[in-house]
């Protein structure tokens, strides 16, 4: 009978996940007619998932219908953070209705939006969610972890009403784990925050949670004054499940205070709440207590028609921890009174819902943990992926940037290459400028000098001319004979030292000329190559014909043959322009 209060909680521990198999919670609230509501603004949808929020407890399925409605409106808008805020309305929801693996599903997309957005508060939300799952789990160590990370938000938002939640629920956490001293420590921080803010619903759950305390250390009369005070707060701020869950909690007190009367009293007033909301589970619970009720007031018949409707109603409503409470209680009953064919019975099955319990109980965990995998891996891959894209839009940048230090140093080079062409450009034509110049020069120098041999040229022929005439009258023949030699060799010297003077100037000044002309025309003859030297110095048909010795006549049919042989039959070409160019 000690153990009653604590006993109870553990039965709703393990209700918790008998509740979402069957899907039979509130039947008659999950298939009320929906009120069609039209969402007209942002504003408007804000005030509806505060409407949601409050009545998850009285009305699950309605506060569910009402979120998603948020939600869809927040989707067509595009309104990221409402998505967020109803998703978590759902999952807590769904907490609520212990459908664990639907939540945290729920839960996870809200995380991974929120985490996005950089929304500290939704965050926090969501790691109370995620700790109740898992303390409804039996995950304590996790759960947590996962308040005070909550926590942590909180405190980062200076948000008392969250902290003041986060204290209650680790307090909740290690009241389970019967660690009773850390328990009461954070439902008074909890319960001095509401006191400080007002908030009257956490501050009759903190003081409801300390009743507990006090009930299962067997200070009856403290948790007495702890569940009348949390149902004042309860039905003063409208919470009637919970009032009645406080009603309840009188009773079981009452009960171990040996006051019957007031203990059935409350009982009933319990049951009327939860007949009132549908609320099978809590009904059944309640149906347990009473169980305990009429064996503490000595009712064995009544004792024994309790525990067994209360496991009929568990049995149909798939409340397999109640079930396996009263198939425990049944079985020491009906062994104390030696009916050892039904205390068997119920045995055999306690042992078989036992089993099933504590699978379901793994099922859940392994399904919370894998759901958890996953999104860590997800998330783990995304961030792989962005880090890959990052690393990559780095070396695009840095790609980028050498080009564009490539392109500079090729646009810097290929100016001062420019500059430098340009500059060798200038040097080049001041040196060909300098060249043509000196050729020139040098082509008026020999033009000079074989102007000279020829005047010089024209004074020996003069000369010889005259000796030869004088020759006529010398008497002695050997005069004769000497000035006709003296006369012939300065004739002969006439034709030979200008050539050759010519020859040597030309070859200095155009180089290679007589080569290339030879190798374009290998049949020209000594004296065509002669004429050509002497047309490319630009000299006329007179100049040449003064320069040799020959008549005009004769130096143009030279010209002529000259032509033939160089295979120009054009008349339009000239001579001295076709030389110049080889």
């Amino acid at each position: 009978m000690v153990k009653q209060s604590f006993l109870m909680l553990f039965c709703f521990i393990c209700l918790n996940f008998t509740r979402h198999c069957s899907g039979q919670l509130n039947p008659s609230h999950l298939n009320a007619p929906r009120p069609i509501i039209e969402i007209q603004s942002k504003l408007s949808a804000e005030d509806i998932l505060v409407q949601a929020k409050k009545i998850e407890n009285n009305a699950p399925a309605q506060s569910e219908f009402l979120a998603r409605k948020v939600f869809l409106y927040a989707i067509s808008t595009d309104e990221k953070l409402l998505q967020v805020q109803a998703q978590l309305q759902i999952a807590s929801i769904l907490t609520i209705t212990t459908k664990y693996t639907e939540a945290m599903k729920v839960g996870l997309r809200a995380r991974e939006l929120a985490e996005k957005l950089g929304a500290k508060r939704e965050l926090a939300s969501y790691y109370e969610i995620e700790g109740k799952i898992r303390s409804n789990a039996g995950d304590f160590n996790q759960s947590l972890e996962d308040f005070f990370q909550a926590l942590n938000y909180y405190d980062k938002l200076k948000d008392l009403s969250g902290r003041g939640s986060a204290f209650n629920s680790i307090g909740t956490v290690y009241f389970w784990q019967r660690d009773f001293k850390k328990a009461t420590g954070y439902f008074i921080r909890a319960l001095s925050i509401s006191i400080l803010i007002h908030d009257t619903i956490l501050q009759a759950r903190s003081i409801n949670t300390m009743g507990a305390i006090k009930n299962a250390r067997k200070d009856y009369y403290g948790a007495l004054k702890d569940y009348t005070n949390a149902l004042l707060l309860n039905q003063k701020s409208g919470q009637v499940l919970r009032v009645g869950s406080n009603l309840m909690n009188i009773g079981i007190i009452y009960m171990h205070l040996h006051r019957f009367k007031e203990s059935r009293e409350y009982y009933g007033k319990a049951l009327a709440i939860f007949e009132q909301f549908e609320n099978y589970s809590n009904i059944a619970l309640c149906n347990l207590d009473l169980g305990y009720y009429y064996e503490a007031a000595g009712n064995q018949d009544s004792c024994f028609r309790a525990f067994r409707e209360t496991y009929n109603m568990a049995k149909h409503y798939g409340f397999k921890g109640i079930e396996l409470e009263t198939l425990t209680k049944l079985s020491e009953l009906y062994q104390a009174e030696n009916v050892t064919d039904s205390a068997f019975k119920y045995s055999i099955l306690k042992e078989k819902i036992k089993d099933s319990v504590e699978i379901e109980k793994s099922t859940t965990k392994l399904s919370i943990a894998e759901l958890q995998y996953n999104y860590d891996k997800q998330h783990q891959d995304e961030k792989i992926i962005q880090q890959r894209k990052d690393f990559f839009s780095v070396a695009i940048l840095l790609v980028l940037l050498a080009l564009i230090v490539i392109a500079f140093l090729i646009i810097s080079r290929q100016r001062h290459k420019s500059k430098a062409i340009s500059l060798e450009n200038k040097t080049i034509a001041l040196e060909k400028k300098s060249l043509s110049d000196e050729l020139e020069f040098k082509n008026r120098e020999l033009t000079l000098k074989v102007m000279n041999l020829l005047k010089r040229n024209e004074f020996i022929v003069d000369t010889s001319r005259q000796l030869l005439e004088f020759k006529t009258d010398l008497h002695p023949d050997i005069l004769k004979e000497e000035l006709v030699k003296v006369a012939k060799s300065l004739q002969g010297e006439t034709e030979k030292e200008p050539w050759e003077e010519f020859e040597i100037r030309f070859k200095e000044v155009h180089s290679g000329y007589y080569d290339r002309l030879l190798a374009q025309f290998p049949e020209l003859t000594p004296n065509e190559l002669k004429m050509c030297g002497l047309l490319r110095l630009n000299m006329t048909t007179k100049d040449i014909s003064e320069l040799t010795g020959q008549r005009p006549e004769t130096i143009d049919m030279a010209r002529f043959r000259l032509r033939k042989h160089l295979g120009i039959n054009d008349p339009k070409v000239n001579l001295v322009t076709f030389l110049s160019k080889i």
